[in-house]
């Protein structure tokens, strides 16, 4: 498996001035181009790993399918280059003709903008969460990021319930990370709307309309969050923190669900 996702390279490395040889294990990375219905959608460049839960978190968070059930098939091919996904109910091909690049890695691509959300908003104010839990699950996203561990090459992000971490997933992009999650919840008919996110990679405006997409009450970054996606989160009640190191973070949007 590690050969699908790792390749070994012969490097320099310099440390005070002195030149010395090494191999150094690189993340892999491919296009995965989504086909749905037969069109083709969009081309992504991931990780080579959980691809399915990619694809299926992708068109969810595109509004594409409200419900893992409304897959018929997905299939792979050329190597996981391409997935074919039919689904039971017909894609107006017209709404995903303007993309919208992305400020994530590799500039990720999205067709949903704020507009679209207009009417979106989270209303689960019983789901709380103690402030140690925090930093805890947090210390154990980061315990279970295997592949940065190894290469340094890749951001995490997990899905927990109040006290624990259900799922972690990897990959060379933030946005791709909180799409296998998506997709992996999709996938084992997980409720979102009583979970948060945890991730290491900033929090721009397209990562926070993911989570609000899906009625996740609280998003839990070790990095800094932008000023759109705080004004997203105060607008849209969604409980977010940043900076989350230690045994600090910080809280741009609390709605009293967190336990002090």
């Amino acid at each position: 498996m590690e050969d699908k996702i790792v390749k070994e390279y012969q490097i320099k490395k310099i440390i005070d001035n002195k030149i010395q040889n090494e191999n150094d294990r690189i993340i892999k990375e491919q296009p995965l181009t989504v086909f749905v219905n037969g069109y083709e959608l969009v081309t992504l460049m991931t990780l080579p790993l959980n691809l399915k839960e990619l694809a299926v978190g992708f068109i969810a968070s595109e509004n594409i399918i409200d419900d893992y059930d409304e897959i018929n098939s997905i299939n792979f091919s050329h190597q996981d280059t391409i997935v074919q996904i039919e689904i039971s109910k017909d894609v107006d091909i017209n709404l995903y003709k303007k993309r919208t690049l992305t400020s994530g890695c590799g500039k990720g691509v999205t067709f949903t903008n704020l507009q679209d959300c207009a009417l979106d908003e989270v209303y689960n104010d019983n789901f709380k969460i103690n402030s140690s839990v925090i930093n805890q699950l947090m210390s154990e996203m980061q315990k279970k990021s295997d592949l940065f561990l190894k290469t340094g090459g890749t951001h995490t992000a997990a899905l927990a319930d109040q006290n624990s971490i259900i799922s972690v997933m990897e990959d060379i992009g933030r946005h791709n990370t909180i799409d296998k999650l998506i997709g992996y919840s999709y996938q084992n008919k997980i409720n979102l709307k009583n979970k948060m996110i945890i991730t290491s990679g900033r929090v721009s405006s397209e990562i926070i309309i993911k989570v609000l997409k899906q009625k996740i009450p609280i998003l839990i970054s070790r990095s800094a969050p932008t000023s759109q996606a705080v004004e997203i989160a105060r607008e849209k009640n969604i409980t977010l923190v940043g900076f989350t190191r230690g045994n600090r973070y910080n809280i741009y949007n609390d709605l009293n669900r967190i336990i002090i």
